[in-house]
């Protein structure tokens, strides 16, 4: 292989630019993206995969707890930053492991843009082509912004670049020299090998890539003799099996049987509807987000004439994700920025218009308008975006068209009327693209503006809002909008205050996730053990409460009333209430409990606490998290 100077110094570049602009507040505030934590968090503390109740898209398990739908790859990869993240913390500060798993996803961003530039040399570019390949990856393209979310687009992205990159230098280097015939071999047996690698960990990482490693074979296979093509399949799925086959052991362990994680969504939206709104919509269309495509599609239509055999799979793999993401209910992605659902294919998209024969200009004007829409979702990150869309009216549906969506994305109310939650029908409002929308947030921020004035720099057309921005969202969200604005770069959670609140805490509602899963398993060893992790990580109000719960189960009522007694002159929430009201239920003491529990409903205010105030003290649930989840489920408050 020749000298990789150009593309290195585009990874540097790229690599610098990731780490100016990656904000580590933001990362941690997706339920996707936390389930997947919390499952890297239970790997890493306790060998296990389970994580408590209460997610919108859990799957429930006998034993009291629940698992991740989403591929074990992500969790997998996650899993080395949750391993450091104790001493993290510990040298630098509660709060401070977000840099270690924003750090993770630079880095997965610049192993995508290195297989574009690998891909690019791969179908005949030179070095400079390599360098643009990988700089389009890392900055002209969505994946920019995926740096500071917690999505597993960009480990996709890396696997599916990856994959493809190695499968054509595998057959590059069986076209070498013959005089060369043993070193070539073992170099080509190590591509196929690592291409079959990668094949199975995208599909660990997202069972719909299933498609990727019959693609791969697919180049593996273009040339060369019989005999080295029957090497490069064998290394191929050498590489494929170990990874394919602890997918199929998560698979089972957790569902019961293979693709059964997305039970109940369907592939229901129009699928042409889908299609131009994923190729030019004003929403989500790849032109907009990716205007490199274009240059994309020259490139494909010239590597067609010279190396077709090697090509047409990278163009079926990206077909296939167009329509499949097409007539998927939530075709959009729901959440990200962009196409979420086509990113996997955007090494390939880079490579191709890396090698296009057009002037140079035409790819400088492609990239710059690039650089400039994707820069825009990494200093207004789209997580903050999409939550602007909780102000939006529910949208009223037919029982036919409710049928096209999975419960979770509906609100049924006792009248038998169903709604849409807003961010499902967003983005097939032109109102409601988040380009604009972005950059008018980011201008309202930078001045400081408050959030009346971020209402007004909210909608500019139809649907109109239903709320105010102050009214949908709690305090604990509302703060990453009006906290003043900050420039972001990787290691600014090194230097967190505890003052600060617009942050996110992905590691402490980690320990916490696994706290809360504990108390639901019956636990109370483990309770109390993820409880003082947590109290010490982060003492407040709520983690006393969770830690004073696990004493309860642990029946540890002189550490119990000691701690409340701490509390109590610090100051404690109404659910700490509701755990010593708890223990006096189990001592016994009637009068007690039920002074405890009126105490709680008077403090709180909440009407699910009225009535366990008004209920005789033998009627309560026997835990905290029963009474919480009991109320998420009424209110429809649980994490979506």
């Amino acid at each position: 292989m020749r000298r990789l100077r150009p593309l290195a110094a585009a990874l540097l570049v790229s690599g610098a630019v990731l780490a100016l602009t990656a904000d580590e507040r933001v990362f941690g505030l997706m339920t996707d993206g936390r389930m997947m934590l919390r499952t890297a968090v239970s790997m890493a503390t306790l060998g296990e995969i389970g994580i408590a109740r209460g997610n919108a898209v859990e799957v429930a398990r006998p034993g009291g707890d629940a698992v991740s739908r989403y591929g074990m790859g992500p969790s997998l990869v996650l899993a080395l930053p949750a391993l450091l993240a104790p001493a993290f913390e510990k040298a630098f500060g509660t709060g401070a492991s977000q840099t270690l798993f924003v750090l993770h996803q630079l880095l997965l961003v610049l192993l995508a843009a290195l297989a574009a530039g690998l891909l690019a040399r791969a179908w005949g570019g030179d070095e400079r082509s390599a360098a643009r390949a990988a700089l389009a990856t890392a900055l002209a393209s969505p994946l920019w912004g995926y740096v500071a979310l917690d999505f597993a687009e960009p480990l996709q992205a890396a696997c599916v670049g990856g994959a493809f990159a190695a499968a054509a230098w595998a057959g590059e280097e069986s076209a070498e020299d013959p005089s060369k015939e043993e070193r070539t071999r073992r170099r080509a047996t190590l591509f196929a090998a690592t291409a079959g690698l990668l094949s199975g960990f995208a599909l660990l990482s997202k069972s719909l890539l299933t498609i990727l490693f019959p693609a791969v074979v697919a180049v593996l296979l273009a040339s060369g003799p019989g005999r080295a093509r029957a090497r490069r399949l064998a290394s191929a799925c050498a590489g494929f099996a170990l990874p394919a086959l602890l997918w199929l052991v998560f698979e089972l362990a957790r569902f019961g049987r293979p693709f059964a994680s997305y039970g109940g969504e369907h592939f229901s939206h129009p699928a042409f509807d889908g299609l131009w709104r994923l190729l030019v919509g004003p929403n989500k269309g790849l032109l907009l987000y990716f205007p490199l495509v274009l240059l994309a599609l020259w490139g494909f239509a010239g590597l067609l004439r010279t190396r077709r055999a090697t090509v047409l799979p990278a163009i079926a793999l990206g077909g296939a994700l167009l329509v499949a993401a097409s007539a998927w209910w939530a075709w959009d992605g729901t959440f990200g920025w962009g196409p979420r659902l086509l990113l996997p294919a955007v090494p390939l998209l880079a490579a191709a218009a890396a090698v296009a024969s057009a002037p140079p200009l035409v790819f400088r004007i492609l990239f710059t308008l690039g650089v400039a829409v994707n820069g825009l979702a990494a200093l207004q990150p789209s997580t903050l975006t999409t939550w602007t869309y909780r102000t939006l009216p529910r949208r009223a549906l037919t029982a036919a068209e409710a049928a096209r969506y999975p419960d979770f994305a509906l609100d049924r109310a006792p009248d038998g009327r169903t709604f849409l939650y807003p961010q499902y029908f967003a983005s097939s409002e032109a109102a409601l693209a988040p380009i604009p929308l972005a950059a008018r947030l980011l201008l309202a921020r930078l001045r400081g503006a408050g959030a009346g004035e971020l209402d007004a720099a909210l909608w500019k057309g139809e649907p109109a809002p239903a709320a105010r921005l102050a009214d949908a969202l709690p305090a604990s969200d509302l703060v990453h909008f009006t906290a003043p604005f900050r420039w972001p770069h990787l290691g600014m959670s090194l230097s967190r205050r505890r003052t600060d609140t617009d942050w996110s805490l992905s590691y402490v509602e980690a320990l916490l996730d696994q706290a809360n899963r504990a108390q639901d398993m019956g636990r109370a060893d483990r309770a109390v053990d993820f409880g003082e992790r947590l109290f010490a990580e982060l003492p407040n109000p709520q983690s006393a409460t969770v830690l004073a719960e696990g004493y309860r189960l642990a029946r540890r009522p002189e550490t119990l009333a000691s701690f409340a007694e701490t509390i109590r002159r610090k100051g404690m929430e109404p659910d700490f209430a509701v755990v010593l009201a708890l223990a006096a239920r189990d001592a016994g003491d009637g009068p007690r409990a039920a002074a405890l529990m009126e105490e709680a409903a008077a403090r709180s205010g909440r009407p699910d606490l009225a009535a366990l105030a008004a209920a005789p003290p033998g009627a309560w649930p026997a835990t905290l998290r029963e009474i919480r989840l009991a109320r998420e489920r009424a209110t429809g408050s649980a994490a979506r």
